[in-house]
């Protein structure tokens, strides 16, 4: 049988570096910030938390989607172009609709875990009581979008061989995978804007100076950074072609953004957490800082108000964070 002729180039061509290279770098950045946070939260002697509880599942997903980013490269030809695995590695393109399919339920799960340790860390702070059913509501919110994702992906052919058969026999089977993976952002992206604005009232309602208080809010924003990742999620897969032209060579690009987001998520709800680290790398001790009111109480002191609008000091064992 006669091989069709490629263009110069094209049977080599491949974008799997890209995305081996993020997937590597991601790995590093987010078991080292876990490390951090464990090492600064035993430097200030904190209990085990729920904000701790969640990180732990959060890096397993994290690190799940980073390694089969890897492995998709190796064996089921992402990045390379479809016609050209077609002819010659047609047995990759099952393993790729398997690995596209394994990449939607840990995506849908890892962007979960970070979010909810975030909001966690919220209610530490939050004594008003509609802010607490508030952010109790939108981790509600949040977890449900992540099941949503999950089960519409478990559904999404009929039967389920259809994902890893060829792409018209999937097409007719099998519902929109490109407007699957567009949608599934928008819901993030609304709840990061909410989390986003959540504890700004409070922090900004504070008795502390104003750059006090400005420092204070740009540590909760941090929290948030997930937001600039998510959109570019979302801008990315609304502006590639159609899947079937040549998926494999495009998901590249698209496994790199579905692992960024949520490994952003969890560097942005760990890195408030290791300040007591690096003021101790430093030289400087935190556990003489309050909230700029003079105070050398061994334990840190949060300002706060509540519905009524007194204010309240309320020790805080569990090592949040500022000056």
């Amino acid at each position: 049988m006669t091989l069709p002729t490629f263009p110069p180039g094209r049977v080599d061509e491949s974008r799997a570096p890209i995305l081996v290279g993020v997937a590597s770098t991601f790995i590093v950045l987010e078991v080292t910030i876990v490390i951090l946070r464990v090492m600064s939260r035993r430097i200030i002697s904190a209990r085990l938390a729920w904000d701790d509880i969640f990180i732990f599942p959060s890096l397993l997903f994290c690190l799940g989607l980073c390694a089969l980013g890897i492995i998709e490269t190796k064996i089921a030809g992402v990045g390379r172009h479809l016609d050209v695995l077609f002819v010659y590695d047609p047995a990759a393109l099952v393993h790729w609709g398997k690995a596209g399919y394994a990449i939607e339920q840990l995506y849908c799960i890892a962007v979960v875990f970070p979010k909810l340790s975030i909001l966690a860390s919220y209610l530490r702070i939050f004594l008003d009581r509609r802010y607490r059913i508030i952010t109790y509501v939108l981790g509600g919110v949040i977890a449900a979008t992540g099941i949503a994702g999950v089960v519409t992906s478990l559904a999404s052919c009929q039967p389920f061989s259809a994902r890893y058969q060829s792409p018209e026999y999937a097409d007719q089977h099998c519902i929109n995978t490109l407007a699957y993976w567009r949608w599934i952002s928008l819901p993030n992206i609304l709840t990061d804007v909410i989390m986003l604005v959540l504890p700004l009232p409070i922090l900004w309602g504070l008795r502390m100076s104003k750059k006090d208080r400005v420092a204070l809010i740009l540590i909760f924003v941090t929290g948030s950074i997930g937001i600039v990742t998510s959109v570019i999620r979302f801008s990315v897969f609304f502006n590639v072609k159609a899947l079937a032209t040549d998926g494999t060579y495009i998901s590249a690009d698209l496994a790199v953004w579905s692992l960024v987001e949520p490994g952003m998520y969890l560097l942005a709800a760990c890195l408030p957490t290791i300040r007591p680290l690096v003021l101790k790398v430093f030289g400087r001790d935190q556990r003489s800082t309050g909230v700029s009111d003079g105070s050398t109480s061994q334990k840190f002191i949060l300002l706060e108000l509540r519905k009524d609008g007194q204010r309240e000091h309320r020790s805080n064992e569990d090592g949040i964070l500022w000056d």
